[in-house]
């Protein structure tokens, strides 16, 4: 955890008793000072019966017992040490820190101050500075958060409908089925708010639309709205967040498909430039017209984020997933189109070559194994989908930012209907509500 204070203190601050029980108080003392704490406290437990009650004694057994854990122990002798000598500047410190841990952060921060009244060395006045920072940000409730933004896009896409490139050996396609591209504009908005309510608890609301409309192709056109709603916990370097959506997706003007889930996301801060995320889901698919597809998807899966070292400061990213998509109704369709297990993964990097300037390059794979066999072809199918995004972003003013996206997925596939390849690429510019 921290460092002990106490070895901070000069002999001028403290006016510690002499103990009848020197030599057990010295060894204590030595044992403390060499950072060997369970030893010192084994020590203290086998002195505690004759020993108990001497401040000299339960000031070396206060900070043991602490140091080993035994938070509420050590406080227990620290207290007792403060009721016989209220002016003893070292259990105040020890006293203190011991509040800390027990996040009594009223009484940590009084006898932080107490201490600090006293004029002690600067180095211990920075470490109560420290203490007293790490109290006010544990106490403080954030203000509530209100962010929104919209975007507007122009791109192209190779391949509007995700169909092959040319006619199949098994299966005749009309012109309609094959992939053919178009030019599309592009809007996307959302909008949310954090509300804390104490300082590891918060709730979180969020709407977002994303709308696309083709050129000539209008009945690829799409709009995508979704709402969420979580609940946010914070414990040191552990966050827990639940959160539910709502999402409802039309093309062409007609609802296509219906989506309600639930997932959770674990965090910690492995240190101060890494980070892993784990996570776990699940989503309701409803099918508006080919209700055959309706399904409940499964999923989970982890991140690992690092911010390296350079000039253009990398950050790493990587993670990986697995999962399920079972047929509501099974069927001949269902079960060769929709019942699958999926799994893979993403790799990826943050780049800043300068300020305001960044630019993400990302790689994501997946492969699914279909557990039915596809009713024209007499196999199970089986895909596997490989994706490289660029992403760039330039921040030109506080409220507006240029965007730059270009995508290639190649999708394969031992069903001939689903091999693919498409491109897109697209331009845009983003405004964040201040």
């Amino acid at each position: 955890m921290f460092r002990r204070l106490s070895g901070y203190l000069t002999i001028g601050l403290l006016c510690l008793p002499l103990s009848v029980e020197a030599n057990t108080t010295d060894e204590l003392s030595d044992l403390i000072e060499q950072g060997k704490y369970k030893q010192a406290y084994q020590l203290s437990l086998r002195h505690l019966a004759d020993l108990e009650g001497d401040p000299a004694f339960d000031l070396q057994y206060g900070i043991a017992a602490i140091d080993s854990g035994e938070i509420s122990e050590g406080v227990f002798a620290l207290e007792r040490v403060r009721f016989l000598e209220p002016g003893n500047a070292l259990a105040t410190l020890e006293l203190a820190r011991g509040y800390y841990l027990l996040e009594q952060f009223e009484k940590a921060e009084r006898l932080f101050e107490e201490v600090r009244k006293l004029n002690p060395p600067v180095e211990v006045q920075v470490r109560i500075q420290k203490f007293l920072a790490l109290i006010d940000k544990k106490t403080t409730v954030p203000p509530t958060q209100f962010n929104s933004f919209v975007e507007l896009w122009a791109g192209y896409d190779s391949n509007i409908n995700s169909g092959p490139g040319g006619q199949t050996n098994v299966v005749t396609l009309s012109d309609n089925a094959l992939g053919r591209g178009d030019p599309y504009y592009q809007l996307r908005a959302g909008a949310s708010i954090d509300h804390a309510y104490r300082p590891d608890k918060s709730l979180s609301f969020g709407v977002n639309a994303d709308l696309r409309y083709y050129d000539t192709e209008s009945e690829q056109d799409y709009k995508n709205v979704s709402f969420n709603g979580g609940h946010l916990w914070k414990a040191d370097t552990e966050q827990y967040l639940i959160n539910f959506m709502f999402q409802q997706y039309q093309l062409a003007n007609e609802d296509y498909r219906t989506l309600l889930g639930v997932n959770g996301v674990w965090s910690k801060q492995l240190s101060a430039n890494s980070l892993v995320k784990a996570f776990v889901g699940m989503n309701n698919l409803h099918y508006q017209t080919q209700t055959w597809k309706d399904a409940n998807q499964f999923n989970v899966g982890a991140n690992y984020l690092f911010a390296g070292e350079g000039s253009w400061s990398p950050l790493y990213f990587a993670g990986g997933f697995v999962g399920s998509e079972d047929p509501k109704v099974s069927g001949i369709l269902a079960d060769g189109q929709v019942d699958r297990i999926f799994y893979g993964g993403n790799f990826g990097v943050q780049l800043t070559p300068f300020k305001d300037f960044s630019l993400t390059p990302a790689l994501t794979y997946q492969v699914s194994d279909y557990q039915g066999e596809d009713w024209v072809y007499n196999i199970k199918r089986k895909d596997d989908f490989a994706m490289l995004n660029f992403n760039l972003e330039w921040v030109l003013q506080p409220a507006w930012t240029l965007l730059a996206n270009y995508s290639f997925t190649k999708a394969n596939s031992n069903i001939e209907l689903y091999d693919y390849d498409r491109q897109q690429v697209m331009l845009g510019v983003r405004y964040n509500f201040q």
